[in-house]
């Protein structure tokens, strides 16, 4: 298998010598895989901020990065784990891919 180009917007630090799409002349090209962690709507705020310490702590932990980075891949910066910026990035997300999902007509019922 020949990898050309990574499709997440910045390199990938176990390739670093693989360029991204864009580096490679696809503009604006950007495809990843992410997680959030949820709560059923009405939780407590003091409930969601203990899940985000508990989340942070754990992706502080050097077992976790250790394993990640055995994965390809690494926790999100600090400044994107807090509910209110995921919120942001999801709902960008669902704006993002809905248009290309209603055009495939392709759905997961």
């Amino acid at each position: 298998m020949k990898a050309y180009a990574v499709t997440t917007k910045d390199r990938v630090k176990s390739l670093p010598d693989l360029p991204t799409m864009q580096e490679s002349g696809l503009k604006d090209f950007e495809v990843a895989v992410w997680h959030g962690v949820y709560a059923p709507k009405g939780t407590p705020k003091e409930i969601v901020d203990k899940l985000n310490a508990a989340l942070n702590t754990a992706l502080e932990d050097p077992k976790v990065v250790a394993r990640f980075a055995d994965l390809g891949t690494e926790p999100e910066p600090k400044d994107h784990r807090s509910p209110a910026y995921h919120k942001q990035f999801l709902a960008a997300e669902v704006a993002k891919w809905k248009p290309v999902i209603e055009a495939a007509g392709v759905y997961a019922d």
